[in-house]
């Protein structure tokens, strides 16, 4: 009795190569969408830290009324390298009110970045 004919399991050198050029094509640009979606999250973090230290120096600023000199500046200290904040305040044309404007500064891959944060603050005259 003769044994069944079996095809031999395996690619082709055409599927081999259709394969290949297809990663080719699709690699690139699925590397290119992880290293934005990267970017993008690491921007989002430092705007998210950024806007927390700024509502809270503002917070500290108008509980010990430092907002009553015209401006500050400083940073965060060590915790937090390499954002810096700056205060200033200005009179308002009704009587009694002022704004209080806070920004906090960082780099970010060779810009300064900003985000600013803006109050107004009933000063009772005496």
């Amino acid at each position: 009795m003769s044994k069944p004919f079996r095809l031999k399991a395996g690619f082709t050198l055409m599927e081999v190569l259709a394969a290949m050029t297809l990663l080719a094509l699709v690699l690139p640009v699925v590397m290119k969408g992880i290293s934005l979606a990267t970017i993008l999250a690491s921007d989002s973090a430092k705007k998210t830290v950024a806007a927390e230290l700024a509502e809270n120096r503002l917070l500290e600023a108008l509980l010990l009324e430092e907002w009553k000199s015209s401006s500050g500046k400083g940073d965060f200290g060590t915790e937090y390298p390499g954002y810096n904040w700056t205060m200033t305040t200005s009179q308002r044309t009704e009587a009694g009110l002022k704004q209080i404007d806070l920004a906090v500064t960082w780099k970010q891959r060779g810009y300064e970045r900003e985000i600013l944060l803006t109050t107004l603050v009933y000063e009772v005259q005496e």
